[in-house]
């Protein structure tokens, strides 16, 4: 039989690209489990990552290991000279 690991985690990155617009998530997939890892910046983007990647697995379980990250405000406006 044929590991198909590696083309199930392509296939789901490049969905959590188009549908979720996440770019640095590693997606790891040992058997039927599909493993994300990274940082996102809120937990409704931890969220739609899950979600998008739900879709993208067809059915595999998704373990969810995305760490939220605080992205601070800006302390005032940027000047542009």
């Amino acid at each position: 039989m044929t590991d198909m690991s590696g083309y199930v985690a392509a296939h789901i990155q490049e969905h959590l690209a188009m549908d979720a617009y996440e770019l640095g998530i590693r997606v790891d997939v040992r058997g039927e489990v599909v493993h994300l890892r990274g940082e996102v910046i809120s937990e409704e983007r931890s969220r739609a990552v899950e979600e998008a990647a739900r879709v993208a697995a067809e059915g595999r379980e998704i373990c969810n290991e995305l760490h939220v990250v605080a992205v601070p405000e800006p302390d005032g406006e940027e000047q542009i000279s």
